[in-house]
């Protein structure tokens, strides 16, 4: 194949020229936006990798591990403790190697000594993205044959925020470990290493004069506290802090159970090749690796500095997790900057990482950071006259589960909103359930208690929700809220009641009975004698990111104790099932308790809701604060005006957006909240989203909504476009659509309340213990639906009916039903599994 090349006067061929930076289309056809969904035999990282067994290390006298609780522990900012810390080992070599490199990661700064010779002094730039950085030092000429001594005189590094139920995890959050190893190799070139950073090392905060010298006398240093492989724990692949160790040599910072593939880019765009020329850019989109058409990059004379370089951007098609792999085929090592970006926008003007250098040795390869974007903008910043490549594509990072649940309908527009809200989700299970794959890359439990559902409805996965649950609550005895929230600590508990209807795993619910229990009691210390929510632990509160939904005011705490109080009512349902009838009872007391109290003091007596926002009033509805007699007035003043335009107060996430939508269907209101997750829902994917956004607004300006988006009291490219607390209207849709509804453990006993709304028809599947429940409704004659029950489910299905009717026909034969819901449906009871035709007489 001839070669292909373009220079700067045939740019305008692959450029893309806009006046802002509005989301672009995706055209990935339905069914296919989760490119991993038809993998079969997904490749582990356990099989083809052994974690690392290089050692975070830490002073003694200042390390977390064993001590105390991760979140009591404070930040000491990002320039706070900024004393030096000590460092020595020792190691013999039985010749000199003829290539050595040191690689150091963790401090800010170091002062790095070998044999008593300063072999580099380092530091970084504390305003970069990254709290961590690789050092690379050429230390060959410094080893000896015999008895070699390093010596480290290093400051903390930045450290980033983020909170988890673990000091040594904590403890790598505020940037005080430090990681080193030596390689018999030149820069980049992983190997066996000579050296490695472990128990054996010494450390003190207090050196003597002559400390670096290889004949100093250590002995009376304490060893340095081993905090962990820095490959051996989960809780180190979180909340980005293990970002900066992409270009480690062998590092790949992922769980065991983690897969991966390789992805080329879906287009290729904003090319700038200035003096310089490109050659077989096609190779970039496509699955090819042969040397007759790799893709080259022939330097002319280029500028200093990362802005006038030549470079591309590569689009994926949609939102991906993961990081961009190059491998090069050239004779010199190559130097590149790449960019993520979850739209356009950013990839250009504000990358969440930042900016990072990725050094590829010849004939090798290098990737980027792990993070979640669909842009990646790479340029080309030196390696000689011609850089070639083998290849530049994605390499996918994904949690291999299968798509167990399925929903389908006559509307395109709902099945693009399922399947994004699916694959919002999948995207978020990671190394645990995250908020988000690009920021925080953490749990938090307000957003499992929505991905969580999704998980059980679509993939049925016990594993990672168990694992990310555990962990989020942490040991016994349980101390602090979850994410040192109040309302983060109920919906702790009713997604562990959720967990515990789809799976029926009555095992795990046995082993988290204690964490149960005292979480509970952590719970309720937060109440005065009047049962009044008054934050006595004086814990962040937070509802939503609307204004005074988040922070310690009287609104939040109000729509807090409304969320106590369904978790009040699940926590002594999962109590009794256990048997601890005394708990059950003192917490099913304790909600009857909390509900007076509610209704005593929100209540409104004379405009008859909860107040004027709509996340207080659906919560609640849905928690069963509010009487059904009180709806009326709650519907009328408050959420018949979901979806017409807000002023700011009155703002919305997708997050709070799922209570509110279960809210208008227990209202009986389904038909608006079908219409709102259209425009709401639907609009972000007007906008071009391929996975839901962590907030949105339909009034915000659309020329780039990236950087519009506002949340976590902020607003642009540090806002995440996938997020799986905004995936709701996916378990929606099966729940009210197909009416899929597990009512006690393990789906043993399911009420079906098929609903089509507007629909021609609908089809779909949710997984159960027993296998799937299967549904498809059509609006033939009012409706008829095929339901298929697997052996163990005792099903109740709450079929539509003309007004008064008594008489349905099952699989063609007439059968009686009880009448319910005002006599518009009909209660049937299928007493065995089997296939089911249904239809109204």
């Amino acid at each position: 194949m001839p070669h292909r090349s373009i220079s700067l006067l045939s740019l305008f061929t692959f450029t893309v020229i806009c006046c802002g930076f509005a989301q672009k289309q995706s055209t990935i056809p339905p069914g296919q936006l989760d490119p991993t969904r038809t993998v079969r035999h997904p490749q582990l990282f356990s099989s083809f990798h052994k974690p690392l067994p290089e050692q975070y290390i830490w002073t003694k006298d200042d390390s977390l591990v064993g001590r105390i609780g991760a979140i009591q522990y404070i930040s000491p900012g990002a320039n706070g403790s900024i004393e030096p810390h000590y460092f020595r080992a020792a190691f013999s070599l039985a010749s000199a190697p003829a290539q050595a490199t040191l690689y150091v990661a963790g401090p800010r700064s170091a002062k790095i000594y070998l044999n008593g010779v300063l072999a580099e002094q380092i530091s970084s730039n504390t305003l970069d993205p990254l709290g961590m950085h690789v050092f690379r030092v050429d230390v060959a000429r410094l080893l000896h044959a015999g008895r070699n001594v390093i010596a480290m005189e290093v400051v903390r590094g930045r450290g980033i925020p983020g909170s988890m139920n673990s000091p040594m995890g904590m403890q790598q959050l505020f940037g005080e470990v430090m990681v080193a190893k030596i390689i018999p190799e030149p820069g980049g070139v992983d190997g066996p290493a000579i050296l490695i950073s472990g128990p054996q090392w010494k450390a003190t905060l207090h050196a003597s004069q002559g400390w670096e010298h290889a004949k100093f006398d250590d002995s009376a240093w304490p060893h340095a506290t081993a905090i962990s492989p820095i490959e051996g724990s989960i809780n180190l692949f979180q909340w980005n802090a293990d970002a900066g160790l992409y270009d480690w040599p062998g590092y790949e910072g992922a769980s065991p159970f983690l897969a991966h593939m390789y992805m080329p880019a879906e287009n290729i765009e904003n090319v700038i090749a200035g003096r310089s020329e490109f050659y077989n850019l096609h190779t970039l989109t496509a699955d090819s690796t042969s040397p007759q058409s790799e893709f080259t990059v022939k330097v002319g004379s280029v500028a200093p500095g990362n802005s006038y370089a030549p470079g591309l951007t590569l689009d994926f098609g949609r939102e991906v997790t993961g990081r961009v792999e190059l491998i090069s085929d050239s004779d010199n090592e190559a130097t590149v900057s790449i960019q993520y970006g979850e739209s356009q926008g950013e990839v250009n003007n504000g990358p969440y990482l930042g900016v990072n250098l990725l050094r590829i040795p010849p004939h090798g390869s290098a990737h980027g950071p792990k993070s979640a974007f669909r842009y990646a903008r790479i340029r080309f910043l030196s390696g000689g006259s011609e850089l070639r490549f083998k290849a530049i594509h994605l390499e996918d990072i994904y949690y291999p589960v299968n798509y167990a649940g399925s929903f389908e309908s006559s509307d395109p527009l709902l099945n693009r909103i399922w399947e994004i809200g699916a694959y919002t989700v999948h995207l978020c299970m990671q190394d645990d359930i995250w908020d988000a794959p690009k920021r925080d890359r953490g749990r938090w439990m307000g957003d499992t208690d929505i991905s969580g559902h999704v998980s059980d409805t679509i993939f049925f996965d016990h594993f990672l929700l168990k694992d990310t649950m555990s962990r989020l609550v942490g040991d016994v005895p349980v101390q602090e809220h979850v994410n040192g929230i109040p309302g983060y600590s109920a919906f702790w508990v009713t997604e562990l009641q959720n967990y515990y209807r789809h799976t029926g795993d009555k095992q795990f619910l046995e082993k988290v009975h204690p964490q149960l229990l005292q979480l509970l009691q952590v719970m309720d210390k937060e109440f005065d004698a009047q049962n009044q929510f008054t934050n006595r632990t004086h814990a962040w509160l937070f509802v939503d990111w609307a204004i005074n939904l988040y922070g310690d005011n009287p609104e939040v705490r109000q729509a807090t104790t409304l969320e106590y109080y369904r978790a009040y009512v699940d926590g002594a349902n999962l109590l009794k099932e256990l048997g601890d009838t005394s708990n059950a009872d003192h917490f099913k007391s304790r909600a009857a308790q909390l509900k007076k109290a509610a209704q005593r003091s929100l209540w409104s007596q004379s405009d008859g809701d909860f107040g004027p926002r709509w996340q207080t009033n659906a919560m609640a509805v849905l928690s069963g604060v509010a009487d059904p007699d009180q709806y009326g007035s709650i519907w009328t003043n408050v959420l018949s005006k979901v979806g017409e335009p807000t002023f700011r107060p009155n703002l919305i996430t997708p997050y709070y957006g799922a209570y509110v939508l279960d809210a208008m269907a227990k209202m009986d209101h389904r038909d608006a909240a079908l219409k709102w997750i259209r425009e709401y829902w639907g609009g972000m994917i007007d906008e071009g989203a391929t996975t839901f956004w962590e907030a949105y607004d339909p009034s915000w300006p659309k020329d780039n909504p990236h950087l519009d988006l506002q949340a976590d009291g902020r607003a642009g490219y540090f806002v995440s476009m996938a997020h799986g607390w905004s995936a709701a209207p996916t378990y929606w849709l099966m729940e009210q659509v197909l009416g899929i509804q597990p009512v006690a453990e393990g789906f043993s006993r399911v009420v079906i309340r098929p609903d089509l709304l507007d629909l021609k028809w609908a089809r779909g599947q949710e997984p159960t213990p027993e296998g799937p429940l299967k549904v498809e409704l059509h609006a033939e004659n009012g409706m008829k639906a095929s339901i298929d029950v697997p052996a163990g489910l005792n099903a109740t299905v709450l079929f539509p009916v003309a007004k008064g009717s008594t008489t349905i026909q099952v699989n063609g034969k007439p059968m009686d039903g009880i009448p319910a819901e005002g006599g518009t449906r009909l209660r049937l009871m299928l007493k065995s599994s089997g296939h089911y035709e249904i239809q109204a007489e």
